[in-house]
């Protein structure tokens, strides 16, 4: 009785259980003192007041707040260096400028054809780059450039402005950007990277092409010259009479039959009768007859920071390819929808002299998925592999290494 009253008494101290930082009240008094040199940003949840009779609390409480709205209400410049003036076009909703600097522009923005300004300045010459709506929103962020209302004497458009009319109206003009799109294409320039609308941006998506399946093996066979007769011969004529006295064997005997093998890949040969997954047989664009869903389509081709053989007007092939996924209006992809997917990634099979993991992870085709979930990104690569295609029992291990005895010497022992 003793020992289960002693057990069922509560226990002071620690419970064992860290405490959540989340809750703690965060305090941004050091934004007013961010500027000096000596300024230290304090510990996440360290707290220099307790709750009393006094009003330190509240005066605390009340100076940090006002510290944060000073750092949000503080009026942002730009360098006269870099400084880009750029005008909103509201018939594409885009913006265009004259004359960008800065590097970010060697990889983004666009010369397109003249278009019918109502708003726009006759009188300055040379060429507009044009900027997409992410591509407007990611400058202004990064104070590169600086969005002027067409038709009202200059007047700047605010960051709010920019949000409203690039993504709150875009819907309504017939664009495809959203929310889910920006943040990705945002997360991936911040990392560095090169990023392009793809081809399957809106529409109905495109029709997988002929750089999406492996290539037709040549058809023509050998030829042999003896002499002077001219044999024509092809290679699998030789070897389609065994493979027909194999099948003959195996749908009127047992798999194996009872005869002498010479290793035991003909046997494991023989064994092999279920139907694997080849991405190497699929000769041409006939073979799909599966349509992609709206929600699961390659959005955004992109180049990695260290390629320095891109160019913007010859981009080249991309790196990755990624689909933008909206994790609160799509639900976990099924089969069908990433085959489909999948169908319209180009074939880049692995290479040769690859390893066996090595191989399964590259895959002959790749696309990475993008899942947004209320802003938060995170990245799923999916790849096309053929596990049917490495046969085990076809490989063929490395000799082993000598076997070594005292001090790291092989051979044997010293005898007496």
């Amino acid at each position: 009785m003793a020992d289960a009253e002693e057990d069922a008494m509560p226990r002071g101290g620690a419970s064992g259980e860290e405490p959540d930082l989340t809750d703690e009240t965060q305090d941004f008094r050091f934004l007013t003192t961010i500027s000096r040199e000596d300024a230290s940003i304090p510990k996440r949840g360290e707290k220099d007041f307790e709750p009393h009779a006094t009003a330190l609390q509240s005066n605390t409480l009340a100076a940090s707040r006002h510290a944060m709205h000073a750092a949000l209400a503080f009026q942002r410049t730009h360098q006269p260096r870099g400084h880009t003036l750029a005008t909103y076009h509201p018939e594409t909703n885009m913006a265009y400028a004259y004359n960008p600097k800065g590097p970010l522009f060697v990889r983004m923005g666009t010369v397109l054809p003249a278009i019918e300004d109502p708003f726009g300045d006759d009188e300055r010459r040379g060429q507009r780059v044009w900027l997409l709506p992410e591509e407007v929103l990611f400058l202004m962020n990064r104070g590169t450039v600086d969005v002027r209302w067409p038709g009202q004497e200059g007047l700047a458009m605010s960051l709010q402005g920019a949000y409203a009319m690039f993504l709150g109206d875009e819907g309504e003009r017939g664009g495809g950007l959203t929310f889910e799109r920006y943040a990705v294409y945002s997360n991936l320039k911040r990392s560095g990277y090169v990023v392009h609308r793809a081809p399957t941006w809106e529409g109905e998506g495109k029709v997988p092409g002929d750089e999406c399946y492996a290539a037709i093996p040549s058809m023509t066979p050998p030829t042999w010259h003896v002499g002077l007769f001219n044999y024509y011969t092809s290679w699998w004529e030789l070897f389609k009479a065994d493979d027909k006295v194999k099948e003959e064997e195996s749908s009127q005997g047992p798999l194996v039959a009872s005869k002498p093998y010479r290793s035991y890949a003909e046997i494991y040969r023989r064994l092999a009768i279920i139907p694997t997954y080849d991405p190497t047989a699929r000769f041409g664009p006939d073979d799909s007859q599966l349509a992609t869903d709206p929600a699961f389509r390659i959005t955004y081709h992109v180049w990695k920071p260290s390629n320095t053989a891109y160019k913007k007007s010859a981009p080249g092939p991309p790196d990755f390819r990624i689909a933008v996924v909206n994790a609160r209006e799509s639900a976990v992809p099924t089969s069908a929808q990433l085959s489909a997917l999948m169908e319209t990634a180009p074939y880049k099979p692995p290479p040769e002299q690859s390893q066996l993991y090595q191989k399964l992870k590259h895959g002959y085709k790749s696309v990475i998925l993008a899942i947004v979930d209320q802003g938060v990104v995170s990245y799923l690569r999916l790849a096309d592999a053929a596990f049917g295609r490495e046969k085990l029992y076809e490989r063929r291990g490395q000799p082993g290494g000598r076997r070594g005895g005292r001090g790291g010497r092989g051979g044997r022992g010293r005898g007496r």
